[in-house]
């Protein structure tokens, strides 16, 4: 078991006493960006149509946000050590070629890893959605069933119940994007691996402290208090994966196996 959420907390805010102002100016970058990839997705939808306004803000989110966010994140972690970047420091996964690409390869080895448990979830929902359309009952050249009218309803059951399945199986990925930042010379498969293996004692702790959260996260919604309480919030993500990884260490040192593989990355 990692570190309580009160402990986190307490670390989290003693790591931004004093460099809240930095934090906040380095987080607004990420916050602009969102701001502009929506009014830009806006802008594709209103001269084609919606279709394109997702497709827009799907390749916006992976090939700009992401690298952005990988670059808050660092920010953040390095504040954990005293280190005082420049708030452009949050481009620092656009400033080469080589960084990009391997930001943009461990965004796309995750959703690649997504996709088989997306389909096997979302297969129930699919089937739903096909069986409500009328086209299929015309397609057969039969009558459509009154009980197709109640569909909907499960519908948007069964889309919510699989969408909350799909995050719990993807929790255990949860620490990719920081031991990916935390070690320049790891591998994006090496910290996806170490993820899904330090996760298994770690992912309960996470989701408590995603818990823990829930208010601020649903004041973040009006926008402007993210400024806040997003530094705040990635800070607090950034120890708790500490404790978790030295945690882990500690248990790998205290078993005294080579089974399993230590992380060492400044932790």
């Amino acid at each position: 078991m990692t570190a309580g959420n009160r402990v986190v907390k307490i670390t989290a805010k003693t790591a931004l006493k004093g460099r809240y102002l930095g934090a906040i100016f380095s987080s607004l970058c990420l916050i602009f960006s969102v701001i502009i990839g929506e009014l830009l997705a806006s802008l594709v939808e209103f001269v084609s149509t919606e279709h394109f306004y997702y497709i827009f803000s799907l390749a916006y989110s992976i090939f700009i946000t992401v690298p952005l966010l990988l670059g808050l994140i660092r920010y953040f972690w390095r504040l954990l050590f005293a280190v005082e970047d420049s708030p452009v420091s949050v481009f620092y996964y656009l400033s080469t070629k080589e960084l990009y690409l391997k930001a943009i390869k461990l965004n796309f080895s995750i959703i690649l890893r997504a996709i088989p448990a997306a389909l096997i979830l979302f297969f129930p929902v699919i089937a739903v959605w096909v069986l409500s359309q009328s086209f299929i009952f015309e397609l057969i050249n039969i009558p459509i069933p009154m009980w197709t009218a109640n569909l909907d309803h499960l519908f948007v059951f069964l889309r919510t119940f699989s969408s909350v399945l799909l995050c719990v199986f993807m929790l255990k990925y949860y620490m990719s994007p920081l031991l990916f930042v935390a070690d320049e010379n790891m591998d994006v498969n090496e910290a996806i691996y170490m993820s899904a293996t330090i996760s298994k004692k770690s992912g309960l702790d996470f989701f408590y402290l995603l818990l823990s959260f829930l208010g601020w996260i649903l004041l973040s919604v009006f926008m402007i208090p993210l400024i806040f309480t997003l530094p705040y919030m990635i800070t607090s993500y950034a120890v708790h994966v500490r404790f978790a990884v030295a945690e882990y260490n500690k248990h790998i040192e205290k078993n005294e196996t080579d089974e399993f593989q230590s992380f060492v990355a400044g932790f």
